[in-house]
């Protein structure tokens, strides 16, 4: 079977989404040469009840695309990224699992990449059916460049798959699921959680700096995290 280009995926609840969101998603599309990236909003995530509604959470992804595209477009290139909407359009609590089987029936062709943090990788065995991800899609493994993730560093049975499945050249993109993938991504300090605790505690200039500022302005427009982070 002729494969056509790896689709990279990258879900979060993107609460709010900044701007290490959008250098991670370019580092993965570059580093692992795919055709593009999805952005998958979770919908109700269930290890994460108290966000923003949906709603919000997805204007605020639009936001940040628009300026991000915009940005993007003196570089000459297509630009890589898209917003997928299918977990925010499920009635229920969104699995991965259940979205990467929707994808894979879609894109029966296309290598599939699961984009995830080491800490995520580390809390992989708590994940819905978390054993059969790989059934599904590669995953690409974000590293830090001396504090990389090894195999003994994760719990079992999780460190026995990794190190059987880890591809450290491109024969993964002969297959269409199977390995952990490691990239390099340097680390850009920010993350969503401080953010909201900043706004919170009303020091929304510092915070508002890590955003986009179509971002930033929907925040500040719709008065967004300032009772609590």
């Amino acid at each position: 079977m002729d494969l056509t280009p790896p689709i990279g995926c990258f879900g979060g609840t993107f609460n709010p989404p900044h701007r290490a969101h959008f250098a991670l998603a370019h580092a993965a599309c570059e580093q692992l040469h795919l055709a593009e990236l999805l952005m998958i909003p979770a919908g109700q995530p269930w290890q994460k009840p108290q966000v923003l509604p949906a709603v919000q959470r997805l204007a605020m992804l639009r936001a940040a695309m628009t300026d991000d595209e915009h940005a993007h477009f003196e570089l000459g290139t297509p630009y890589p990224l898209s917003i997928e909407t299918l977990e925010i359009d499920l009635p229920q609590a969104s699995y991965t699992i259940d979205t990467l089987r929707t994808l894979r029936a879609r894109l029966p062709d296309s290598p599939l990449v699961w984009i995830m943090g080491s800490d995520q990788l580390r809390n992989l065995t708590t994940w819905r059916d978390w054993g059969h991800l790989l059934d599904l899609a590669h995953i690409a493994v974000v590293q830090r460049a001396g504090a990389e993730v090894m195999a003994a560093d994760l719990p079992a049975p999780l460190n026995e798959r990794y190190a059987e499945c880890l591809c450290v050249d491109d024969s993964w993109r002969e297959s269409l699921h199977g390995c952990f993938i490691p990239f390099e991504f340097a680390p850009i300090a920010v993350s969503s959680s401080h953010i909201r605790a900043a706004i919170a505690a009303g020091q929304a200039a510092d915070s508002l700096s890590a955003l986009s500022p179509s971002v930033a302005h929907y925040i500040t427009q719709h008065q967004l995290y300032v009772t609590s982070p």
